[in-house]
């Protein structure tokens, strides 16, 4: 509708009455949108030349910040979660600038907490596990690479269960807003936070979430993360659409890669954002007149013992990346109550380099407190300082899954 003087006095006619109005009047602490509005249009200067996407994004922040009584609690999604075992989400991931699409099918193991098995397709690239492996098939190469463990399903894992849906409303920037979806009307709760990123060799640093809840369901239907504390820029990962199955079939999971294609371990690496924690001198322990086998057994016994003693310096010290974790988040990401006999050290099962040293891929076998045994795969960080030999652990490579003693 193009401006005028007539309309300009029609727009400020309606927002008068509706100030106006004792029905719909609100309080003298919140205004509503009307006044809003009002505050706007009353500067000569912006009337016309305020940005329509401005306004719509004002729009939407009151519409999330708007005070209600609360019919939504983070229990109550963990509670509701508890029936479903299966998920199909489309979203994206972001690429060099380029929106890549996403479509995962995944299945959590019994507690609920990791993914078990996962289907994820997008352009060039197919995912998928079995028999605690992660298949990668590069279209560009028709190779399928494979590794130990279910590593970083499609940021799936850990799964949106109790205990990281529990860990999160734990985090100091957590923050929940209630209000209406602008597009669909329905009650909607909208969580923010930022997590330290702990898992897999390719990821390390912040990450920022951004998880929206149906407060009817109580289930998450969407979420955006962001390699940084504070949500800048695009989001490195999308979930636009998340439908929930009490359970799906092992078909779903089925994949078989192209006719010809080869398969060949994945490299083993850890990000270059790591090397300065990993080569502090006053970390790991000596590695003279060891070999890294007899290295890695030494170093991992001493990791299990701390753990299991809850000698939270100790397991600093051994890993470096979480001197600058507070007590609480150690705990949790390393299940320090949940863990009471080592079982088992293997032997070194891959092996690889970075700008550091030698990197080497080693399974332990524990036992938890319900009696189960874990299969847990951590990278062991070899250098040399001042002539010196020593190691480090740099953590976990993908997710423990209950294994055969």
């Amino acid at each position: 509708m193009p401006a005028s003087s007539k309309l300009d006095e029609r727009v400020h006619r309606e927002i008068d009455n509706a100030v106006a109005s004792p029905a719909t009047a609100p309080s003298a602490a919140q205004p509503n949108l009307g006044q809003f509005f009002a505050l706007i249009l009353k500067k000569q200067s912006t009337r016309y030349t305020i940005a329509s996407t401005l306004v719509l994004a004002a729009v939407v922040a009151l519409a999330l910040i708007h005070s209600t009584p609360s019919a939504w609690a983070m229990e109550q999604t963990i509670e509701a979660l508890k029936k479903y075992r299966g998920l199909h989400i489309t979203g994206y991931v972001t690429k060099d600038g380029k929106a890549i699409p996403l479509d995962v099918w995944a299945r959590a193991d019994m507690t609920g907490n990791l993914v078990e098995t996962g289907l994820l397709k997008t352009e060039g690239a197919t995912i998928w596990t079995k028999d605690n492996r992660t298949y990668s098939y590069d279209q560009s190469d028709n190779t399928v690479y494979v590794e130990p463990g279910i590593t970083t399903f499609g940021g799936l894992n850990p799964w949106p269960g109790p205990k990281s849906l529990t860990m999160l409303t734990r985090m100091k920037n957590y923050n929940a807003f209630e209000g209406d979806d602008p597009a669909t009307g329905r009650k909607r709760v909208v969580v923010t936070c930022s997590i330290e990123n702990t898992s897999g060799p390719q990821s390390f640093g912040p990450v920022s979430l951004l998880l929206e809840f149906d407060v009817r369901t109580k289930l998450l239907v969407s979420s955006k993360s962001w390699q940084n504390s504070t949500q800048e820029g695009v989001p490195n990962c999308c979930c636009e659409k998340i439908l929930y199955f009490e359970d799906l079939p092992a078909a779903v999971f089925d994949y078989q890669p192209p006719t010809g294609a080869s398969f060949t371990n994945m490299p083993l690496t850890v990000p270059e954002a790591s090397l300065s924690s990993l080569s502090d001198p006053m970390c790991g322990i000596s590695a003279q007149a060891m070999s890294r086998e007899q290295a890695c057994q030494k170093i991992l016994g001493q990791f299990w013992s701390a753990r299991i003693t809850n000698d939270l310096a100790r397991i600093r010290q051994l890993w470096p990346l979480t001197a600058g974790w507070p007590d609480k988040l150690l705990r949790d990401v390393g299940d320090q109550d949940e863990i009471t006999q080592m079982l088992k050290i293997g032997g070194i099962e891959r092996t690889g380099q970075s700008k550091l040293g030698p990197l080497a891929l080693v399974p332990s076998w524990v036992r938890s407190r319900d009696g189960s045994v874990l299969e847990v795969w951590l990278i062991v960080q070899f250098r040399e300082i001042d002539q010196t030999a020593s190691c480090v652990i740099y953590g976990d490579h993908g997710y423990a899954l209950n294994a055969k003693e």
